[in-house]
């Protein structure tokens, strides 16, 4: 008896299967898929700022990017030691200095190595006195240069006598003020 219910249902199965139908030639509606919202956040806190105004800078760090020693144009970066570009600079004290060529000979061979002829240009916007030269921020946070207007190194020497030229450059914050180094052209 379980072999004649096993066949029967079993032939039933096959009916069933081989009996569909495929007569429905239309295309199924298509489905959107469903939107995900992205999840809320709380908001994240702004980066540090990479930039400190000189004023409030604890320390002054200068490099020197560009010397021209025939117009006395530099390019000059300030930051505060931690990699933070120094801004809002105003006040400085930029002095050029003029050297013989150290090879020549000389008929004073005491004294004529050790001469110099030196030209300052400053700044202080809290005094009345006008600043000599101009001072620009670049485009570049922390980057400036500065335009030595009339500088005048030659004619405070004989001739052909300065061979070598190196400046110095101070800028003063309320807080600090960088080292004061000579700095040749071409470094």
């Amino acid at each position: 008896m379980k072999l004649k219910l096993l066949s029967a249902l079993l032939a039933s199965s096959l009916l069933l299967i081989g009996c569909g139908s495929d007569d429905d030639t239309s295309a199924p509606d298509p489905v959107d898929p469903p939107v995900v919202e992205p999840p809320v956040t709380d908001p994240v806190d702004p980066p540090a700022s990479e930039v400190v105004k000189i004023d409030d800078a604890d320390m002054i760090v200068l490099t020197v990017d560009e010397f021209d020693a025939a117009t006395g144009a530099l390019t000059f970066t300030l930051d505060n030691g931690d990699e933070k570009a120094i801004t809002d600079a105003s006040t400085y004290d930029i002095i050029y200095l003029g050297y013989p060529d150290p090879n020549a000979s000389s008929s004073n061979a005491k004294a004529w190595k050790r001469w110099h002829v030196s030209q300052t240009f400053s700044c202080d916007p809290t005094t009345e006195d006008e600043c000599s030269g101009v001072l620009t921020e670049t485009e570049t946070e922390g980057q400036y240069t500065f335009n030595a207007i009339d500088l005048d190194l030659e004619s405070k020497a004989s001739a052909g006598a300065v061979a070598l030229y190196k400046v110095a450059i101070q800028v003063h914050g309320v807080k600090a003020t960088n080292e004061f180094e000579l700095i040749p052209a071409g470094e």
